[in-house]
């Protein structure tokens, strides 16, 4: 009985759920794990205006649409609203930064997450006069 509605309603549940406009999708950040540095050797594009709809409860916190590091390249997160998982968390914008020719880019994070510089960040500041590798040009020096 309950195998045999189960594969009556499947159907109906994924055609609701495909049915639901992109625009319309609502997230719960979990915000787990730091946020990694990463660099780039271009800026992100212009910010793309996008509409803010609906705030669907006044629990949730819109976060602006932002350029995102895909591997090699920049990608586009759309604007939507979410709820932070921690009570009193808020949404730090992403940051772009010129350090040496390059971008460095810290992702948008909620207030309780760590922002790190992993490997990749060490290994690109090493090759490019970062602190240590013998060139005498640190994170300030010239």
């Amino acid at each position: 009985m309950t195998n045999h509605l189960f594969k009556r309603l499947l159907p109906i549940v994924l055609v609701a759920f495909a049915a639901v406009p992109v625009s319309a999708q609502v997230r719960l950040h979990l915000g787990i794990g730091p946020v990694e540095v990463h660099v780039a050797p271009d800026d992100p594009p212009p910010v793309i205006y996008e509409e803010r709809y609906a705030q669907p409860s006044y629990e949730h916190v819109w976060i602006g649409g932002y350029w995102d590091r895909e591997g090699d390249r920049w990608a586009w997160r759309q604007g939507r609203w979410e709820r932070p998982s921690r009570r009193g968390s808020r949404w730090i914008e992403p940051v772009y930064r010129h350090d040496r020719g390059f971008t460095r880019y810290e992702g948008g994070h909620w207030s309780h997450q760590r922002v790190r510089e992993g490997n990749e960040y060490h290994r690109w500041n090493q090759e490019h006069g970062g602190p240590g590798n013998g060139r005498g040009h640190g994170r300030h020096g010239g």
